[in-house]
């Protein structure tokens, strides 16, 4: 017993005894959060992935992605307050000789926003006053789009539109 107590001793005034200053930890650099969302997404700038929720694809031609039957953004707001949806998409021929005239929806925030319907393929940009109510001010907001009738994925997934941008701007 006499040998324990000896070593545990010497164990824990050899461990007690340090060079090294004591000092609290130093503030940690938290980079790995990037900068705050914005309220607006080019689907080819640098951080667009960290919009993305679900349903958005690979960049394609360095300007736009596939989406699926549903696509979902997050997009953050600082006011709610006189703001318009802007969204330049594109509607694929194949979609319209495929399924005929499409229905997109677009929900805000889980609310029903507007409702297009194309029955023509080509390249379309809508601009659309937002009522303040469906928006949150200093906080995420998610934007959902979905295509009523996607092209059937062979060997990958469904596809829906070809999206530009989309995302909040101030009304002019």
């Amino acid at each position: 017993m006499h040998h324990v107590v000896v070593v545990a001793s010497l164990f824990l005034s050899f461990g007690c005894k340090s060079d090294a200053p004591v000092r609290p930890p130093e503030q940690q650099a938290t980079s790995y959060l990037g900068q705050p969302l914005g309220s607006f997404v080019a689907m080819n700038q640098p951080d667009a992935t960290r919009y993305f929720v679900s349903g958005i694809f690979g960049l394609e031609a360095q300007t736009w992605r596939w989406t699926g039957r549903e696509a979902k953004l997050r997009l953050r707001l600082n006011e709610t307050e006189s703001m318009k949806y802007v969204m330049k998409f594109a509607v694929p021929g194949p979609l319209i000789a495929a399924n005929g005239p499409v229905r997109i929806s677009i929900r805000i925030n889980d609310t029903n926003f507007d409702e297009l319907r194309y029955a023509k393929d080509g390249v379309y940009e809508v601009e659309k006053p937002v009522p303040s109510r469906l928006l949150k001010a200093d906080a995420e907001n998610i934007v959902a789009v979905e295509v009523d009738k996607p092209l059937p994925g062979q060997n990958g997934p469904e596809l829906g539109l070809i999206l530009v941008h989309a995302g909040f701007r101030p009304q002019s």
